[in-house]
């Protein structure tokens, strides 16, 4: 892993925030890029983005809001935004709640 692979890297809970919701979105992008073929619907060009909103600077946190956007060449757009509950996790955490 480089450095810059792991300054992308970031904590999110898995449920409910990587399954079902970043699952189900990123589902929908996969859809979007591979078409389909059987009712000859050729897949797109996609430009996906992830932004993350953090509450503090400190280089242990986690992210308390996390952006999704992709748009692709012939139509597709996702835009969403959700909560991260590890953040709230985090915070407890810190202050020295189990």
């Amino acid at each position: 892993m480089t450095a810059a692979t792991a300054g992308s890297l970031f904590t999110i809970t898995q449920n409910p925030t990587n399954t079902p919701v970043v699952r189900d979105l990123e589902r929908s992008i996969y859809d979007a890029v591979r078409g389909d073929p059987a009712n000859n619907i050729p897949g797109q060009t996609v430009q996906y983005s992830v932004f993350l909103e953090y509450t503090d600077r400190l280089p242990d946190s986690v992210p308390k809001w996390i952006t999704m956007e992709a748009d692709g060449k012939d139509g597709f757009v996702l835009r969403e935004d959700f909560l991260n509950p590890e953040h709230a996790n985090q915070q407890l955490r810190r202050q020295g709640s189990p």
